[in-house]
């Protein structure tokens, strides 16, 4: 009879197409992610439907050899030994990468980070969580060495802070804490770290900072000669306040002379008189 469940075949189980089209009809009608996910594969009762629906309608004038179900049951055995071992190894690889540094590709990002911990919730599905954020398995993509996840990162995020400065030409006093935070961040890097970061770019900041150091100079210049203008004019206002004082020493000086001598006159003619 050639409607049988499946068979093995060197060591690969082949379904027929009768038990293709009970799996996708169950398929269709279930809401279980775990079915979704294994729409390939065959629960216990689902093997006992087939085996039941095909037993009654063999033919009668041709029924199926005992042999056959007895072929086809160990073959199901064997099916849910594989898929057992496949699960336990899921579950083996999934508590790995607890404490690793991954990348993972989510609604077209992609996501660094230290898995925190694995769980399997009750579909069967296996999560894991990625800065303080559980994603499915599946959407890990490869597991990334510390040491180069480090470099990566402080080596992205010099490039980037470098980006976000103005052109040369348009930089000015006001960017100073972004190019030294620049800076800092470059000095804070070791040569592996370095080793990312594309020589333009360390162009790039010597620029930033020549042209900073010149802008600080200007400004400096610029400070310099406000301050002597200024004690120029607090010297010239100080002299004229000087001279001005010493006129009106002067003129009165000059009053008191004069009173001085018209009082002696008045006595002079005082003395006259007698």
């Amino acid at each position: 009879m050639d409607n049988l469940i499946g068979s093995v075949v060197n060591g690969v189980y082949t379904k027929t197409d009768a038990s293709n089209e009970l799996t996708k009809a169950n398929n269709n009608v279930s809401t279980s992610k775990t079915e979704a996910k294994k729409d390939n594969g065959y629960s216990q009762e689902m093997f006992l439907k087939l085996l039941v629906a095909e037993m009654q309608h063999q033919d009668p004038m041709e029924p199926t050899d005992n042999s056959q179900y007895v072929a086809q049951l160990a073959s199901f055995t064997q099916i849910q030994a594989i898929q057992a071992v496949q699960d336990d190894m899921a579950d083996m690889q999934a508590n790995s990468l607890v404490g690793k540094f991954v990348a993972l590709t989510d609604e077209n990002q992609e996501i660094h980070g230290r898995v925190d911990y694995v769980r399997t919730d009750d579909d069967g599905q296996i999560w894991a969580s990625v800065n303080n954020k559980e994603y499915e398995i599946d959407k890990i993509t490869s597991v990334v060495n510390e040491s180069y996840y480090n470099a990566v990162s402080i080596a992205d995020t010099f490039i980037t802070t470098l980006e976000k400065l103005p052109d040369i030409e348009q930089l000015s006093l006001g960017d100073l804490d972004k190019v030294k935070y620049a800076v800092d961040l470059y000095n804070s890097m070791d040569d592996y770290s370095r080793s990312f970061v594309n020589t333009a770019y360390e162009d790039y900041l010597k620029k930033l900072v020549s042209k900073m150091g010149d802008l600080e100079k200007a400004k400096e210049e610029a400070d310099t000669e406000q301050k002597a203008a200024s004690s120029a004019t607090t010297e010239n206002s100080g002299a004229a306040a000087t001279d001005s004082t010493e006129a009106s020493t002067e003129t009165t000086e000059s009053s008191d002379e004069s009173e001085e001598t018209e009082e002696a006159a008045a006595e002079a003619v005082e003395d006259d008189g007698q």
